[in-house]
């Protein structure tokens, strides 16, 4: 059978690691290093860089500027992102005396029962520090382990398999727990001298075989973890200049770096754990509080001064250290456009990366002048450089809406079995967005659970169709795309290329083929699922939301389709707008258009004689509006479609925003120009397009759409975000004109299932087959993008809204799957703002 078309490549997000044994400070590192050499530098170059050496400071961190939402009705604020401060628990190994006490009263405090239940019943408030204790729960394939006990004899489903029980003899007791976690903390304290340094991640087998053949006391390999690590210990300290240049070209590392990695050094730092809640935090305050006044009364009671001084509290070597972390207190409203930051507090994503520059602030510096053994020196020279916070951003959106619209399109996106959907409400007349919406969802605070998987059953003949692709590691470009059978059975790889098999030869001598494969599952000919093998026979794993970490992606901007029929309006809006038609000229609808060399059919291949324009956006007739985009032209079609923002980026505070594409008018066949009238062959973004239908709304203005609302700098001004007319792309009788079109369209067409009782509504319609590589269109379930766009009420628009989703399963058209998702939105604004219906 054919292969599927090839794919563009994917970064593959994979990072796996051994245990971090200890962790030193590269302050600490610098300082110890080549001390004595430091001591006689000569020279201007060298007295330079002794004194950043000894220029020491303290960071004063700025604090993240906040990110609130702002309620449409009242103006209220309320958080969408703030900062909190959560404590990092270490232990300093060289003043632990009692290592089994302090490992034993940590684990007591640690381990609570209510965090033994969240992390026993798998949740992700489980401590990544506790989740290897509870591998069981943590394992979605546990369940299929009572299949071998032939406890089930029905034949298993993807669906039943996710309803089966985690065995009971498998639940984690909350002593034994404790007891395991307490020995693992007592054993990584109990060593004082640093015994695992990693050197590489990732290394090839070229790198690994070379590693080995110098055999070089204390450096060691791991060809399951693909790690070259080191143990300082057992390094040879006097030949680690040479150690260094011998290793550094093999591990593309500098000599100098290698040799400060493999100096014997004394472990000061082991963390326990990080962002404890803080009851926990004051627990161990209290804990370390008891034990100081311990030994206080026992110095108290010593019969010398000398015995005295040899009392110290038991607790002494736990510190807590403040770590401040970014908090979403709603956690996935508006996650797409807020983004997150990760664990090394970088800015991954929306607004807190694009506006990263504003919200960071500046921190601030205690300058102060070094001695060599750390301490800080007070001089004349010392300086205090205050931080400055960072800003504060309000967005237009309201949070009320914001949440509701989410639970209505992740409902829909459920109930249609769709692979994603999006929805955009938008002030019309300020271009203001109250809410911007993505399925599936995400949560910022755990960011991590979009790579959570569960299992699905495969039959033989499904395995064998399951394609493979092998990237290199390096250089990420695609070495091969192949089925699965053709690649790891010696029968199948006859059948590949000569030069396909000499790349696989290749890429087989410096990695493990199946470490660098990637499965993928095809529902259609473009259409695809990435799943994963497990040792079981026909048991895969696959993504839990089906997307993995294309759940980041705001799709409302970062992707690009065929809009389909809900085009029709603007391109009926042209033609009137230039005098090309009226509302009552007629088409007589008699069958398929021939052009160029193909057909132009409607749907469901149904035709319906004499038509009016308003009987042409009512039913959603193909062949009227290619006669419509015929009579405007190319060029001039071109140039309106341009002029209501199509083809280039709106501008949004948002980044990767795309252009969508519209081809020159020069390179328009007449087969473009008749699909363009009906949305296809041209590509646009759901922002676009809720943009360009609001323009139908206000009275033919083009709005820059916006989501900042203001910005509340850090000296108290506010800066206001001003509405922005981009241009007056049709006459206002033109708007007026097309909505009392829009409004027949729910009233009497196929948008009927969009009406709210009581209320005039304009709307359209609109199901686009999705366009693969190539320019061929799919084929089939899941083929489909279906939509509706709107606005009402329509005397005065409080809102014009588009709704998406991608891939409806069940049913493929937009009058059945979007149009009722707009009734439910629209039902929800009226209510939320009060509005009368139009009839009283």
């Amino acid at each position: 059978m054919p292969l599927p078309p090839p794919v563009p490549p994917r970064h593959r997000i994979s990072e796996r690691m051994l245990i971090v044994h200890g962790v030193l400070f590269l302050a600490f590192l610098i300082i110890v290093s080549r001390l004595i050499e430091l001591q006689i530098l000569q020279g201007a170059e060298f007295r330079k860089l002794a004194e950043s050496q000894h220029f020491n400071g303290v960071i004063l961190p700025a604090r993240r500027g906040e990110i609130l939402a702002i309620n449409s009705k009242t103006n209220e604020t309320s958080i969408l992102a703030t900062n909190t401060t959560l404590d990092l628990l270490y232990v300093d190994p060289m003043i632990t005396d009692r290592p089994a006490y302090v490992a034993e009263t940590l684990a007591d405090i640690l381990l609570t029962d209510d965090i033994h239940n969240q992390c026993s019943g798998g949740l992700s408030d489980c401590p990544q520090e506790l989740i290897s204790f509870y591998e069981s729960a943590f394992d979605p394939l546990l369940p299929l382990a009572r299949i071998q006990s032939g406890v089930l004899l029905e034949r298993l489903s993807s669906v039943n398999i996710r309803a089966l029980p985690a065995p009971k003899e498998n639940t984690a007791d909350v002593f034994e727990v404790r007891r395991l976690f307490a020995r693992d903390i007592e054993k990584r304290i109990s060593e004082r001298r640093l015994t695992f340094v990693p050197l590489l991640y990732g290394a090839t087998k070229v790198q690994m075989r070379a590693m080995e053949d110098l055999n070089i006391p204390g450096i060691s390999i791991s060809w399951k973890q693909k790690l070259i690590f080191a143990n300082p210990e057992e390094v040879n300290q006097s030949q680690l200049a040479s150690i260094a240049r011998k290793i550094g070209p093999l591990i593309e590392q500098e000599p100098t770096t290698i040799r400060l990695s493999l100096q014997t050094r004394n472990l000061r730092y082991v963390p326990v754990m990080r962002r404890l809640p803080p009851k926990i935090s004051l627990q161990i305050k209290e804990k370390k509080l008891e034990a100081l006044r311990e030994a206080q009364e026992q110095k108290s009671k010593a019969s010398s001064r000398e015995e005295a001084e040899r009392i110290v509290s038991s607790l002494r070597s736990i510190a807590l250290l403040p770590e401040h972390w970014r908090f979403y207190p709603d956690g996935t409203i508006a996650s797409h456009v807020i983004g997150f930051l990760n664990n090394n507090q970088e800015p991954q994503y929306g607004i807190e990366r694009i506006l990263d520059p504003i919200l960071r602030g500046q921190k601030g510096l205690i300058q102060s002048l070094s001695d060599t053994q750390g301490g800080q020196i007070l001089t004349a020279e010392q300086q205090v450089i205050d931080p400055k916070d960072g800003e504060t951003v309000v967005l237009t959106f309201d949070r009320n809406i914001q949440k509701e619209t989410e639970r209505i399109l992740a409902e829909a996106v459920r109930r249609y079995e769709a692979d994603s959907g999006q929805i955009i409400i938008m002030d019309p007349y300020t271009g203001r967005l109250l809410a911007m919406a993505n399925a599936p969802l995400f949560d910022s605070n755990a960011y991590g659970s979009v790579y959570q998987r569960v299992p699905i059953v495969l039959s033989e003949k499904e395995e064998h169709a399951i394609v493979v692709e092998i990237y290199h590691p390096k250089t990420n470009t695609r070495v091969v795309k192949a089925y699965k059978d053709d690649v790891f059975t010696e029968e199948g790889r006859l059948h590949l290329s000569k030069k396909t098999q000499e790349a696989l030869t290749e890429i087989e001598s410096l990695y493990e083929v199946s470490d660098i494969t990637r499965y993928f599952m095809y529902l259609g000919e473009h259409n695809r699922h990435e799943i994963f093998p497990t040792s079981m026979k026909g048991i895969w794993m696959k993504y839990d939301n089906n997307i993995g970490v294309g759940a980041y992606i705001n799709r409302t901007v970062q992707e690009i389709y065929e809009p389909g029929s809900v085009m029709k309006p603007i391109i009926m809006a042209i033609a009137i707008d230039h005098g090309e038609i009226t509302p009552y000229d007629t088409f007589n609808d008699e069958g398929p258009l021939e052009v160029d060399e193909y057909k132009i059919k409607n749907a469901l291949d149904r035709y319906y004689g004499q038509v009016t324009m308003v009987n042409c956006i009512e039913k959603s007739i193909n062949t009227c509006m290619t006669s419509i985009s015929g009579k405007i032209g190319k060029k001039l079609l071109y140039r309106a479609l341009q002029n209501f923002g199509f083809g280039r980026i709106t501008g949004i505070e948002l980044d990767d925003e795309l252009p969508g594409e519209i081809p020159p008018w020069k390179k328009w066949s007449q087969a473009m120009l008749a699909t363009a009238a009906f949305g296809q062959g041209v590509s646009v973004t759901p922002l676009q397009m809720v943009t360009g239908i609001s323009a139908l709304a206000n009275g033919g203005r083009l709005m820059r759409p916006t989501i900042i609302d203001r910005i509340i700098h850090g000296d108290g001004t506010v800066e206001k975000i001003q509405p922005e007319i981009v241009d007056q792309v049709i006459k206002h009788q033109t708007a007026e004109t097309i909505a009392a079109i829009l409004v027949s369209s729910v009233d009497n067409g196929y948008a009927k299932r969009a009406k709210v009782t009581g209320y005039r509504i304009a709307g359209k319609t609109g199901t686009s087959q999705i366009a693969g590589p190539g320019g061929k269109y799919e084929t089939g379930t899941g083929a489909f993008i279906t939509s509706f766009a709107g606005f009402a009420p329509i005397d005065h628009p409080k809102f014009a809204a588009l709704i998406k989703i991608d891939r409806p399963r069940n049913v493929q058209w937009g009058a059945e799957v979007a149009a009722p998702i707009f009734k439910d939105v629209a039902t929800f604004l009226f209510k939320y703002y009060g509005l009368p219906p139009d009839d009283l």
